[in-house]
Parts: C-alpha cells; structure tokens; sequence
C-alpha cells in the first residue's frame, strides 16, 4: 500500500501528495540496496555499509511502521495542514454550486450526507474555538446550558440532533424542491378501528358453513353452532344455505353476535337475536308497498280453469278453496254460472311488483247463496283462522268436509247397500273417496286417537274422538303416519295415515265415517259445529275494519253480474 498508494483505498493518490519526504527516504534507502546487492554485474565487489547507514535504517523503520498506521487511521484529519487560502477557496468553488448539478451528480441522498458531515467537523470545534467565533455572523451557534455534567451530556445530545434534524430537512428542501414541514402535516394520522359493536357483510362461498363464513370475518364460532342449533329456523343456516347467500351480522369488538338480518326472498328476511343463552330468529316482511288488486269470473267450465283466465295464481286459488272449503264442495258443488270476487294485496318494491300478497277479501256466489269472508288478523291466530264471516264467525269450521285429496267418491253413505265383495246386503256407515294409494289421510278435526289398529273389515283403522259426542273412523289405510298412537293428540289437517286397500276393498280408497253419540251420520250432509265467533272485544274494530272490503266486494259483484247478464243476452240474441 505504501508503495501503490493509488491502488489501495478510495482515497488513490491521496497518500502520495500528503508523504512526500517518506516516499523520497524510502527510494534512497531500496536503490542503495538495490545497489549493495546487485554490484556482482559490474564485476565490484560489494563495499562493507557503514556504522551511520545502519543506524540509519534503524531509526527509519519505527517510522515507516507509524506513517502506516497514521495513514489508515481516521485521525490523520488532524494531521492535515491545509493552507487556509486553499481550504477557504475549495468550499467558495462548493457553494457556488447550484442544487440542480448537485442532484444530477450526487442525489439527494449524497447532499443528505455531506450536510451531516460538515456539521460533524464543526460539532469537532473545541471551545475556545466555539467562543471566538462568537462575533462571526457565519459562526456555528451551539448553546451551552451550565449544568452538571450529566445534564450537559444529554441536553447536547438533544441538541445536536435537532439541530441536524433541521439542517438535513434543509437540504432536502434546497435539492429537491419539496417542503418536509408542510408534507409532514398533511399526512393523516391512522386512526384505531372502532372498537364497539359495528355490522358484517358476511357472503357464503362454496363449500362454507356457518362457522368457516363466521371464522373468515372474525366472528365467534361458539354463536355459529348456537345459531345453527335453532330449533325454528335453525336449518336454514345449516342445509338452507346456498353458495352467494349475503347476510349482515352485528357484532361487538370480541365478535360475539349482536344481530343478523339474512334475507330469505324479496318479501321476507330473517331477524335473529340474542334469547337468554342462545339465539331465537322470527320472519319478517321487508318494507314493501301495498296495492289492492282485484279478479272476478264467472264458471264456465270449471272453478280451476275460470279463476286462472281471471288472473289469479295457483297459490291464490288454493287459498280460496281453503277459505271457502267448509261451506262449499269444489269438486261437486260448483255449477256453471256460479260467480266469484276476491280481493288481494299486491307488493311491489321500487315502483316494480315482486309478488301477490294475502287475499283481503272474497264472496263467491254458489247456487245463487252468497258466501263471503273478510281477513282479520288482529285477534291472534287462536281458533286457526284468520277470515271471518261478515258477523264476525270464523270461516274455518271445527271440522272439515273431506279428510283426502280424492279424485271421486265411489261409495256414498247407505245402510242398505249390497256389498260387492260380501254379496250381501251390509250397512255401509260413511263415504268411500277413491284416491291413489299412498295418498295422505288427514284429521277433519281436533282430538285424540283411541284406537290404531287393523279391525276386520276395515283393515288398517284409526278411530278419533273429537269431544264426548263426536269421532271419526278411517278404514282401509296402507300405512299409519310416524310419530303417532293410542292416546296422542292430533289437530285439524294434520296427517295421521295414506290412503290404501286393507281389509274388504276392491280397490284403493278411504272409508270415512261421522259418529254423533256412536251413531252413523252421512259425511256430506251432516251439520258441523259453527265455529265461535270473535271475542266481544274484537268486534267494533272488526266492523271498522271489514266495512270497506264489503263495500268493495258489492260494488265489485254488482259488476260482475251486469257483465254476466249482457254476456248471456249477446249470446242469446246470436242464438235467435
């Protein structure tokens, strides 16, 4: 290194220019060497070195080994005498660089650095140098506090990196144009997230259950088997969900569930909430509009194919025979110009409709008797029905007329028919509805089975009984429905076996039989209990309630029947 100072370091040739009296004394000592040992090719024998260039040599190497160490040191920045006028020059030609060749040459990081060096050597000055220089208006300006020595120690510290701080900030500014200060307080501050309840849009993939979608937005998977264990509505977050189902669940910061709306059709959302150790979920209807609509015709054909040229759906024409099945037999009782009116509530939601609501009212006209049911909801659902009569009397009766969907009745009541299988004469004590086998056998009414067996002729038989004076019998079952037995309650409509050919049958059917005190009564024709009616109460709100629908209903039937009329005069006038 000492040798090829410009091959070693960064520096280059910086050792040369600084050592030049030790570059001489080294070159006169090697070429005297060089001299002493390579004499033999000037045929000279070599001469014996003097005592003084011995001594010489000695003192000379300690030297060399100095210089060395003086020269990779950092502190040879002391050492350096510079002339005043020189230095003074140098640092004239630096600052009348402008900060546009500084950023093209070195960038903002190099100025960043030579301003921290340059205030590191004026931090070096002592301070007898930092007071005479306390006239100078380009001096460095570093204030002293008098305290301990401690205090001193850690307040210059302060100091010192403040004030490189700013001079950094400075330079930055100066090369790049960029004020740090203002772009430092337009940075906004990040706020914590709020840590009380707040609401989840929770969407299902596929493949997810509950609990994944749950553990995906940080909710708690304890409340995800609570919620799925419903014992309503508890399927629907089990197998009632589908891939793309969205919810909003409301939880707080520990993601225990507070709330979920999860809606199941566009009338209809699904509301869960906390009940005391678990969770309790009721339907509701979504804020729609309601419109009152109506459909009238007249049967020309059948009840079926006339209510749908009317306009109304399958749904409301099920509902209809539902309404008025107590007091009207569709299958036979209907006759060709028997007339019907209803009046429904449609639901629309933003200006479009999405879909029919509840019949609000209805009359239909049968062999020229006049039957009408108005819906009212307010008493509760304690009889099972929610249409009444103009009077106020429930619609739904204590019992129904048929206990089977048939498709004909093959054997009516009579006690003196000839058996076809017997061929004899044999009392036959109810109707026989002829019906596919495997066809559901329902209650006509509420009670309790006292008898679930096979009985002779009957086959598979259940008798009910439904007070101290009426029971029913249903002969001929294929099966019994699950779940049921001697001594278990059984509601109006609920199934209780399928339809059959055990016993003396000839084909599938159903034997039903109405009992009064034990004694045989024909199914079609026997007075059933009226049904009681609205409690006192109910009945001045009611009246409110059911005036305008009835007037509705008039004016509508009135209608109705002019157009009739003049359809019938057309067509006998086109006879003639």
């Amino acid at each position: 290194m000492l040798f090829y100072p410009d091959k070693c370091g960064p520096d280059k040739g910086a050792t040369r220019k600084k050592f030049p009296a030790l570059q001489a004394l080294l070159g006169v000592y090697f070429m005297g060497k060089i001299d002493t040992d390579y004499l033999w090719l000037h045929d000279e024998p070599p001469q014996p070195s003097s005592r003084l260039r011995r001594l010489a040599l000695i003192l000379v190497i300690p030297l060399i080994g100095g210089a060395a160490w003086l020269t990779a040191s950092p502190q040879t920045t002391l050492l350096d005498e510079r002339d005043p006028q020189n230095v003074s020059s140098s640092d004239a030609s630096a600052d009348d660089l402008d900060s546009e060749q500084v950023d093209a040459s070195v960038g903002p990081g190099s100025a960043n650095v030579a301003a921290a060096s340059e205030y590191a050597a004026a931090s070096e000055l002592s301070e007898e140098e930092l007071a005479a220089s306390d006239g100078d208006a380009n001096a460095l300006d570093v204030p002293i506090a008098p305290t301990t020595a401690d205090q001193a120690s850690s307040e210059s510290g302060k100091i010192e990196r403040s004030d490189s701080a700013q001079q950094l900030s400075s330079v930055v500014d100066a090369s790049t144009g960029i004020d740090t200060g203002a772009a430092s307080a337009q940075i906004p501050v990040a706020r914590p997230a709020p840590s009380g309840p707040r609401w989840h849009d929770v969407t299902i993939r596929k493949g997810d259950t509950l609990s994944i979608a749950f553990s995906r937005n940080d909710l708690s998977y304890a409340d995800s088997l609570k919620i799925a264990h419903m014992k309503e509505h508890g399927k629907r977050f089990t197998r009632g969900l589908r891939a793309g189902d969205t919810m909003k669940v409301k939880a707080d910061a520990d993601g225990h569930v507070l709330a979920i709306d999860f809606p199941i059709d566009p009338l209809h959302t699904l509301q869960v909430r906390p009940h005391k150790k678990g969770y309790q979920g009721d339907m509701v209807l979504t804020d729609v509009e309601h419109r009152s609509a109506y459909a009238s015709g007249t049967i020309n054909t059948s009840f079926y194919v006339d209510a749908l040229e009317a306009g109304l759906s399958d749904r409301q024409i099920m509902k209809l025979i539902e309404i008025f099945g107590w007091d009207i037999d569709f299958a036979f009782d209907t006759r060709p110009g028997d007339r019907f009116v209803v009046v429904y509530d449609e639901l629309y939601k933003d200006g479009d409709k999405i879909a029919n609501g509840d019949i609000l009212a209805a009359a239909f006209v049968n062999r020229g008797r006049d039957v009408r049911a108005v819906r009212y909801d307010e008493a509760g659902d304690e009889q099972g029905t929610v249409y009444y009569s103009p009077d106020g009397r429930a619609m739904k009766k204590a019992f129904i007329r048929t206990p089977v969907d048939y498709t004909r009745i093959s054997s009516g009541f009579n006690l003196s028919r000839s058996h076809p299988i017997l061929n004899r004469i044999r009392r036959h004590e109810g109707t026989d509805y002829a019906a596919p086998t495997g066809t559901p056998i329902k209650a006509t009414g509420n009670g309790r089975i006292v008898f679930r067996g096979r009985r002779g002729g009957y086959g598979n038989m259940i008798v009910v009984r439904h007070d101290s004076h009426l029971s029913t019998r249903y002969g001929h079952m294929s099966r019994f429905a699950s779940g049921q037995g001697v001594g278990s309650k059984v509601k109006q409509g609920e199934i209780i076996g399928y339809v059959g050919m055990s016993g003396l049958a000839t084909g599938p059917h159903l034997h039903y039989e109405f009992r009064v005190d034990g004694n045989p009564k024909d199914p079609e024709r026997v007075d059933l209990p009226k049904a009681l009616p609205l409690p006192n109460e109910y009945m001045a709100d009611f009246r409110k309630h059911s005036a305008p629908l009835l007037s509705q209903l008039d004016s509508l039937t009135h209608t109705e029947v002019a157009s009739a009329d003049r359809s019938s005069n057309a067509e006998a006038s086109a006879a003639n």
